[in-house]
Order: C-alpha cells, then structure tokens, then sequence
C-alpha cells in the first residue's frame, strides 16, 4: 500500500473509534468531556494492547522462520 492509502485508512480507523466513544460516552453522561476522555482511553486500550501483542508475536514468528539454526 502506498503511504496516502495508509493515511487514509488510519484516519478512518481513528473516525470510527472517535465515534463509537462518542456514542458510549452519550449514553451515560452528555454533560461533560471527562467520561468521554475516559472511555476513549479505555477503547484504546482494548484496541491497542491485543495489537501490540499480535504485532510482537509475529516478528517474533518471522524472525525464528528467518533463523537457518
């Protein structure tokens, strides 16, 4: 993928995540901008630790595919 398609599709991934805590967040508190900062954090959180780790695992794997030992 060229590098503007990766900007684009990052920023609709951002978009989608922005409003799924947009609509979270109106359900329990409209008032105010903390329980949605809260709860952006949180959907981070879920979406980016299993990332993480699946991103380590496989250069791990891909690193031990490349080893000749």
């Amino acid at each position: 993928m060229k590098w503007i398609e990766w900007v684009i599709a990052i920023s609709l991934v951002v978009i989608g995540v922005s409003c799924l805590t947009m609509s979270a967040t109106s359900m329990m508190n409209p008032a105010t901008v903390n329980p949605y900062l809260y709860n952006l954090l949180r959907i981070c959180m879920w979406i980016g630790i299993p990332a993480l780790i699946a991103g380590l695992l496989y250069l791990i794997f891909k690193r031990k595919k490349g080893d000749p030992k």
